[in-house]
């Protein structure tokens, strides 16, 4: 199964880079994403539920990035199972400034076994389509949120004391002891309430879906019409 696609977010492409580096944006932008761990330089293992019926389950995967070019493009390899099968995928993720903002292009490709292989690939790309689009929407906010942030923050920053210096000795004692080893393993567990829940996917598809047919709630309001006034009609002939 191949997919690819376009999103345009409001925000210059470093901006965009960073997030998509920052762990603690990624797990709230996956659906369903409960636990993301980073157990390696530029690689991540981490559990998701999705709630979409074509995927539906519970999937455990491992994710590495390769091929890193700052802010530009990344690759992706990544694996992941559940009771109903597993995805080994490729993907690449490009970044292309556009007066301010930023055009992120995704390509990919996945092989399906399992229960999963059953389900017919066009319901999962179609699937798949309307996860990746509403993680993307996710990430958009998240990085509207990032760059709102830090005005409001520094405006309310208390000040700061002024802090005396350090004797010489106390300064070049700090200086021979080596800094503590930075820790390999981080853990985000997304609480509940932060989670892109499977009822707000299916809620950001719906509304997905009509504004791009604005025309369908006339449908649909013209076909309840038509069936209300066919059963009155009905009742008085009886």
């Amino acid at each position: 199964m191949k997919i690819s696609g376009s999103y345009t977010i409001d925000a210059p492409r470093e901006v965009v880079w960073e997030a998509l580096n920052d762990i603690e944006v990624l797990a709230r932008c996956v659906p369903g994403c409960e636990r993301l761990e980073q157990v390696g330089d530029n690689e991540y293992e981490g559990t998701i539920k999705i709630g979409i019926q074509a995927i539906r389950g519970v999937y455990s995967g491992r994710i590495r990035i390769e091929d890193i070019d700052p802010p530009n493009h990344y690759k992706l390899i990544a694996s992941g199972k559940s009771a109903n099968g597993v995805v080994d995928g490729v993907g690449t993720v490009d970044l292309v400034a556009q007066d301010g903002k930023t055009l992120l292009m995704y390509g990919g490709e996945a092989q399906i076994g399992g229960t999963l292989a059953s389900v017919g690939q066009r319901l999962i790309e179609g699937a798949s389509r309307q996860l990746i689009n509403q993680s993307l929407k996710a990430l958009a906010e998240q990085i509207a949120t990032r760059v709102a942030t830090p005005a409001s923050a520094v405006a309310e920053a208390p000040a700061v004391a002024e802090v005396p210096a350090a004797p010489v000795s106390a300064v070049a004692e700090t200086a021979a002891t080596p800094p503590p080893p930075t820790p390999e393993r981080r853990t985000v567990v997304v609480p509940p309430e932060e989670q892109l829940r499977p009822e707000s996917v299916v809620f950001g598809i719906i509304n997905d879906f009509i504004s791009e047919r604005p025309w369908v709630p006339w449908i649909v309001v013209a076909f309840l019409l038509g069936y209300i006034l066919g059963r009155s009609r009905s009742r008085r002939e009886r």
